[in-house]
């Protein structure tokens, strides 16, 4: 009556087989859209806290969850005790102002996906950092036919491109620390939306300001303000 046990055995050990694949946890699957993500160009639009910029970006893949950037933008500069005022005929004067400035950033750097076996594809956060040369370009505000550095009467203000060929460059160093992430899924293009702080140096003072008795200093080497900017970009 021995015989009947070979069968129970191999019921038992058919029944034991799917049990210890279920107990192995299967691979995450790879993510086939990771190299495309990882090398774009795009379009982008940026707020400070002294206006709004543009510009554009490149980054090419280095592995599935970094990638080299490229970044260069234009955006204004001033400093923060300015303010304009509209007049009764409709003229815009800000007192004080002795030069506009545009700067120019170009920085390079890395970007870094976060969470990649954990998130969904169409929403992608990552940490960005960035650092590069920086052109800031003042022109005159008003014609200092003395060369006082301050708006004397008589002496007329001039529109924002008036003077801009009699400007002055300088050349700085900058750095960004960012974060944020690309979202929505396409074939072609994705958008992406980025916080952070950008910090500039330059080491020739950028002339913003009268110099009067009553204000405090007139020029300044370093520009500091949170950054957000927006990327629409094409996946490469």
């Amino acid at each position: 009556m021995r015989w009947p046990l070979l069968p129970l055995l191999l019921l038992v050990a058919l029944a034991a087989g799917p049990a210890r694949a279920q107990d192995r946890v299967a691979p995450p699957l790879p993510d086939t859209t990771a190299s495309r993500y990882g090398t774009s160009g795009a379009l982008v639009l940026v707020l400070t806290e002294y206006g709004f910029g543009a510009g554009a970006s490149a980054r090419v893949r280095l592995t599935d969850d970094v990638s080299f950037v490229g970044e260069l933008s234009l955006g204004a500069g001033r400093d923060e005790r300015e303010q304009s005022f509209i007049g009764f005929f409709g003229e815009r004067t800000t007192p004080f102002k002795r030069n506009y400035v545009a700067l120019v950033p170009l920085h390079v750097g890395i970007e870094r996906r976060l969470f990649r076996q954990s998130v969904e594809d169409n929403f992608r956060p990552f940490v960005h950092v960035g650092i590069g040369p920086t052109l800031a370009y003042q022109w005159p505000y008003f014609d200092d036919e003395d060369a006082d550095g301050r708006l004397d009467l008589g002496e007329p203000v001039l529109g924002p491109f008036g003077a801009v060929g009699e400007g002055e460059p300088r050349v700085g160093v900058g750095a960004e620390v960012s974060v944020g992430a690309f979202f929505g899924r396409g074939r072609r293009t994705t958008q992406a939306l980025r916080f952070g702080f950008q910090g500039t140096y330059f080491p020739v003072e950028v002339d913003l300001l009268e110099i009067r008795p009553d204000v405090e200093e007139p020029s300044r080497q370093a520009f500091w303000t949170p950054v957000v900017s927006f990327h629409v970009a094409r996946l490469l």
